[in-house]
């Protein structure tokens, strides 16, 4: 009785550790058919009707399909870091609208004259409170206020087609594995059992928070860009990560000895 639950606890620790893994591990394959962003004189043309009264220009820009802004060298990959995103381009608008509301009302219409899908949901402002979002294609713009700064206008990616299936698929193949995984690494050696449960350890509140994302992805996307794996990205969060999969690994290596060492020769 014992050694079932044992065995039901391992599989079920397993299922949602990998589970976790491979959600994140589906949405990161899928984002890698993200198409480029304009160039600057592209996107420039895309976005000036919004403001026919102002100059434009690009204030910054982030190019890569998730990644982090500004790029942060090795330590980011061995720590994490804090500004994780799916890549924009942002303008500055001059002179600054003075009149935030008509400013709004203005590139509302013009997204609408321009055949781009408006969205009405708070969840797609990011927060903001005054905003417009919309898409068209494989681009979302966004137009809000920032501080006193007036109207920023962004233009970023949309989410690709194939993000939602590889990321069901990914978590599907990882409870599978991680239940089958588990449960015969309980039962292998110390040292591979040792090495299973710590590794699950580490990866724990990755595992706990990834799960709500990849959840909400579904019942409540949002228009702009979400990463399924973004948590293992942050800081702190990435350095047991990789400790979790490292420990996972090397229990997946001794395991496949042990079971090579008993073959019949």
């Amino acid at each position: 009785m014992q050694h079932t639950r044992r065995q039901w606890i391992a599989g079920i620790v397993g299922a949602l550790t990998l589970g976790a893994l491979g959600a994140a591990l589906g949405g990161w394959l899928a984002w890698g058919t993200a198409p480029d962003l304009p160039d600057d004189r592209a996107a420039i043309t895309l976005v000036q009707p919004l403001v026919p009264a102002s100059r434009l220009s690009v204030d910054r820009r982030h190019d890569p399909a998730f990644g982090y802004d500004p790029p942060e060298g090795a330590a980011a990959l061995l720590l994490g870091g804090d500004d994780y995103n799916g890549g924009y381009v942002a303008f500055r608008v001059d002179p600054p609208s003075q009149n935030l509301t008509g400013a709004l009302g203005i590139a509302r219409q013009a997204l609408v004259d321009g055949n781009w899908t408006v969205s009405t949901r708070p969840a797609d402002l990011a927060g903001q409170l005054d905003g417009v979002v919309a898409v068209r294609g494989d681009l979302v713009v966004q137009a809000y206020q920032e501080g006193a700064s007036g109207l920023v206008l962004e233009i970023g990616r949309r989410e690709p087609a194939p993000v939602g299936p590889t990321v069901a698929f990914g978590a599907l193949a990882g409870l599978v594995l991680g239940w089958l995984g588990m449960r015969r690494a309980a039962e292998g050696t110390r040292l591979t059992a040792v090495l299973a449960w710590t590794g699950a350890g580490f990866l724990a509140p990755c595992t706990l928070l990834t799960f709500p994302i990849a959840i909400t992805m579904y019942v409540a996307p949002v228009t702009g860009t979400v990463a399924s794996w973004d948590i293992y990205t942050a800081f702190g969060f990435r350095f047991l990560a990789n400790l979790g999969i490292l420990l996972l690994l090397a229990a997946t290596a001794t395991t496949l000895i042990e079971r090579r060492r008993h073959l019949p020769r």
